[in-house]
């Protein structure tokens, strides 16, 4: 999709490409070739942030843009008419944000509404380069146009744990344009609180007195789970280094269990997993032995997702519980009665989409003395709605033993197959009962949890009170760890 010129020569208005930009282009247009449009999209997304200003690439997004484009039309033209009335003919907006890029390929406000549309659609990882070429357009421009555009790239640069450049865009902006609004002050200061910048935090923190919020309530909130979240970082002062751990907790208030050893996969999460029965089992037995410490024993279980109830029959392997009082999870379960305290349990965090409704959903960002939150696996590349209290792992994809047969090949394949028949939740839990560990390891173990957390003084664990909400997860961390895909 060149552009001509008079001559009726391509008229060649971006950068030159590097080799391996040339490389990988040359590999997804096969891709495509092969009809495989929506992965070759994909490595796009790869692309972009080694090049957003050449002609070859934003020419190769253009085309692949359109040819679905195409598709969805010739899709939408197949209905019925009385179908094709009722919904809303495909729209080609990126292909139009690609074809204004290349024929503007020197202004700014082209690369910002490139930004923009990724930023809003949550890729903050696509949008960055976009973003970064707009101010590098903008250079020392002071618009309307760069402040929004600084704004923004810093909130990206937050998302993706880029706190420092983040705290410099918005310093910058202190100082060119004489003082920021609530908002960014509270963000600022979060950002050198997750960089344990902690003198600067706490003196950003007190511009913002309580009377500056008292008349907007979401403003008031954000500034009080700032303060908190400051003060969960104090709660560390004694600490050198602070590992995945301690960081979930100033994050999210809640517990991880089990991290990556992995020295091929830094940041202590993990990228892909599949845990066998022994590790499972391992995990349950030491979350069970860190409540039982703590007195937090449970009297009920109650499950979230059909994949999730032979967790909680593995708990009660654990603890002797009447049969009726395991089963799933229903509105009205999160009460205020601690002396029949339920744990809730389930396989993976995206199990909470299986509720109902969103009342019920709601019901669980409640906090109350009779209900304590568990999941095995929570996904820590995308938002989630709620962090659990207690969290086993944190993984990008995670397949349990009850879900899939996985394996690995020669090559290092992952190969992920349906299960033929699915195991009876009862008779699984026993079988994993079996590789529970010892009392004493067990015993040494939630110890160790408890020395991690013995300084926490916020833990959502401990504060069941109905006063707090269980927060949503954040993808971003002050422990930063690849990525197998880009995008949301």
């Amino acid at each position: 999709m060149a552009i001509l010129g008079p001559d009726g020569k391509p008229i060649s208005r971006g950068s030159q490409p590097k080799p391996e930009v040339v490389e990988a282009i040359n590999r997804i247009k096969a891709i495509a070739e092969q009809g495989a449009i929506p992965v070759a999209l994909q490595q796009m997304a790869m692309v972009f942030q080694q090049d957003v200003t050449s002609d070859l690439v934003l020419e190769t997004a253009c085309n692949l843009l359109d040819a679905v484009h195409q598709q969805q039309m010739e899709q939408y033209k197949a209905l019925p008419l009385n179908e094709r009335k009722q919904i809303e003919a495909p729209q080609d907006e990126e292909s139009q944000i690609f074809r204004n890029l290349r024929q503007n390929s020197s202004s700014p406000q082209a690369y910002y509404d490139a930004a923009t549309r990724f930023f809003r659609l949550g890729q903050a990882v696509i949008s960055r380069p976009f973003y970064a070429r707009a101010m590098e357009l903008l250079g020392k421009e002071q618009s309307e146009l760069s402040q929004n555009a600084s704004v923004e790239y810093a909130q990206v640069l937050m998302e993706l744990g880029g706190y420092q450049e983040c705290a410099d865009i918005l310093q910058n902006l202190n100082d060119t344009y004489g003082g920021l609004p609530v908002e960014l002050i509270l963000k600022m200061a979060e950002c050198y609180a997750l960089l344990r910048r902690l003198p600067e935090a706490d003196r950003l923190f007190s511009v913002i007195t309580p009377q500056a919020t008292a008349a907007n309530q979401p403003l008031d909130e954000w500034r009080e789970e700032t303060g908190d979240l400051l003060a969960r970082v104090h709660d560390f002062d004694d600490r050198e280094e602070l590992g995945l751990r301690e960081w979930h907790y100033v994050q999210t208030r809640g517990v991880l269990l089990a991290t990556n050893a992995d020295a091929n996969m830094p940041g202590e999460r993990y990228a892909f997993c599949a845990p066998p029965l022994p590790d499972i089992a391992r995990i349950i037995a030491i979350t069970a032995a860190f409540l039982d410490n703590r007195g937090y024993a449970p009297n009920r279980l109650l499950w979230i997702g059909e994949r999730s109830e032979v967790l909680a029959r593995l708990f009660a392997e654990w603890w002797e519980i009447d049969e009726e009082e395991i089963r799933p999870f229903a509105a009205g379960d999160n009460t205020d009665d601690e002396d029949n305290l339920a744990l809730v349990v389930m396989s993976h965090s995206s199990d909470l989409l299986s509720l109902p409704d969103e009342e019920t959903l709601f019901e669980l960002y409640e906090t109350h003395a009779g209900l304590i939150t568990f999941a095995l696996n929570v996904n820590w590349t995308e938002r989630q709605p709620i962090t659990p209290d207690i969290t086993g792992l944190l993984s990008q994809m995670c397949y349990f033993p009850w879900e899939a047969n996985v394996a690995m090949d020669n090559h290092g394949n992952i190969n992920i197959n349906p299960l033929e028949e699915t195991p009876d939740p009862r008779e699984l839990a026993r079988k994993m009962a079996e590789f529970f560990p010892s009392d004493e390891e067990c015993e040494s173990d939630a110890r160790k949890l408890d020395d991690i957390y013995a300084g926490c003084t916020d833990l959502i664990l401990d504060h069941r009170d109905g006063e707090l909400f269980r927060k949503s997860l954040v993808t971003h961390s002050p422990v930063p760890s690849p990525q197998l895909t880009f995008g949301s």
